[in-house]
């Protein structure tokens, strides 16, 4: 019988994509707050990634922490290969990448810290779902995170019916046009609408065509693409012995576009917190869950905003008002955290600096209670990152801007780049040849020369002051 899902993976590649709420530094934090006392720190863990493709998401982990251990799972030989080849160029021996369908992979005794599946739970038939959180629930180590998306319902119901309407009308656009042609017109005809489901079914169309035809195939337009209900998830997840923790970033906890008054008004949901998020996806319209789940039973602590203190933090909204940090305490603090940008520095470092710009105002158990306190919500609301390590970035681009040989090889391979905070970083095709070149030996005026006979539209300063912004030149 025909797998039209291996076929797929056979007949197409699928795209280089690292996955930064994925990263044990984010984890870690997200676990620690939903109550799990230990999470392992990313310095030192064990992670498993099960349908890793081509291994560009644990690639980048397995570079930036060296004492830890990564294994990569798929069940495409040709990602597998493309993988190895990746993890020889740049010299990974922390990193190995096993070929084994998801029915039949056995991990043996291995426990595992992070157990990763990105894209996997929707996109199996019932069978491998089952499967996939099984394997979860057997090689969690004892105070593991797994870490599992899935599109989520009932929020992702009009899409799924709009990927249905785009495979039968091939025929809407002139001339047989590709993929994006056909997406441009059906949400041109949508918005001409004047109703809010028009409106909203315009944005649909439009996010799916700002996918790209290379993504669409494996998300929206997949043979198997399986939206679930989140109340359903976690209850096929405690069915193999895993108990929910939260979502893998801590502004995902509370979906955005809902006003305060929202939440006021499902307070008497607060013993019952899957159906409180349950409800959430149903007032959010929400599309798409990465959730976290520790072995059931576990012990969890109930969290509080002192735990905040231990990690690390990085500004992500350089546009707060003042009020949004009232009082001197605060100010100052803010003020330390955005001289640090764009590095991601530990929270007792700039209590250090608030401490001695308020001298003999400063009052330790206060101050670090209203500390706690703003870092937990800002953290919630997304205005800072929290992480379990710290991240020194240099804003200024080094003379010799070298990338790291991860990277270095990516760009020869004409694949994104994965920065310092592990998102994607990728480029159009004039501009690769000048990315292939960061290698450290030019110096910054050789390569401004190069770049205007190889990518004339560059602008080479401001681009590499960007590229520096991003922790792509590590440093040494």
């Amino acid at each position: 019988m025909a797998d039209p899902v291996r076929e797929l993976y056979s007949e197409h590649r699928y795209p280089a994509l690292s996955h930064s709420e994925t990263d044990p530094a984010v984890l870690c934090v997200s676990a620690r707050c939903g109550g799990l006392n230990s999470p392992a720190l990313p310095a030192e863990c064990r992670v498993v990634e099960v349908g890793c493709a081509s291994g560009h998401n644990l690639l980048a982990l397995a570079e930036r922490y060296p004492e830890s251990r990564f294994t990569g799972v798929d069940f495409s030989d040709t990602a597998i290969r493309v993988a190895r080849r990746a993890a020889e160029a740049a010299e990974l021996a922390n990193i190995g990448f096993e070929h084994a369908d998801l029915t039949d992979w056995d991990p043996g005794d291995r426990g595992f810290d992070y157990f990763i599946a990105h894209g996997m739970l929707s996109w199996v038939d019932d069978p491998r779902k089952e499967r996939l959180l099984a394997l979860a629930g057997r090689c969690l180590a004892p105070d593991g995170v797994a870490c599992l998306s899935y599109n989520t319902l009932p929020g992702w119901a009009l899409r799924k019916e709009a990927a249905a309407m785009v495979r039968a009308l091939p025929a809407l656009t002139p001339k047989g046009g590709g993929l994006g042609e056909l997406l441009g017109a059906l949400e041109e005809a949508a918005a001409l609408g004047d109703k809010p489901y028009a409106r909203h079914l315009a944005s649909i169309f439009a996010a799916m065509r700002a996918k790209g035809e290379a993504l669409l195939p494996f998300d929206e337009l997949a043979p198997c693409c399986d939206p679930l209900h989140f109340a359903e998830v976690v209850e096929r997840a405690a069915g193999q012995g895993l108990g929910y923790l939260g979502e893998s970033t801590l502004p995902a906890n509370l979906p955005p576009g809902l006003p305060p008054e929202t939440l006021n008004r499902l307070r008497p949901l607060d013993g019952d917190p899957v159906r409180f998020q349950q409800t959430l996806d149903l007032l959010s319209g929400r599309t798409h869950r990465t959730s976290l789940f520790s072995r059931a039973g576990q012990a969890l602590e109930p969290p509080t905003t002192a735990v905040v203190l231990h990690f690390a933090v990085r500004l992500m909204d350089h546009a707060l008002p003042p009020e949004a940090t009232p009082g001197e305490v605060l100010g100052l603090f803010h003020a330390s955290l955005a001289a640090a940008s764009p590095s991601c520095v530990k929270v007792s470092r700039l209590m250090e600096q608030t401490a001695g710009r308020l001298g003999s105002r400063w009052e330790p158990t206060r101050a670090s209670k209203e500390i706690a306190g703003w870092l937990y919500q800002a953290a919630r609301f997304g205005w800072v990152e929290l992480r379990a390590d710290e991240l020194e970035v240099e804003p200024v681009p080094p003379e010799r801007p070298r990338l790291s040989p991860l990277n270095l090889h990516h760009a020869r391979e004409g694949l994104g780049l994965v920065d310092g905070f592990h998102r994607t970083c990728g480029f159009p095709e004039p501009h690769r040849a000048v990315v292939a070149a960061l290698d450290g030996s030019r110096t910054r005026s050789e390569l401004e020369q190069f770049a205007g006979d190889a990518a004339p539209d560059l602008h080479f300063g401001p681009w590499l002051v960007h590229l520096a912004s991003r922790g792509l030149f590590p440093a040494g």
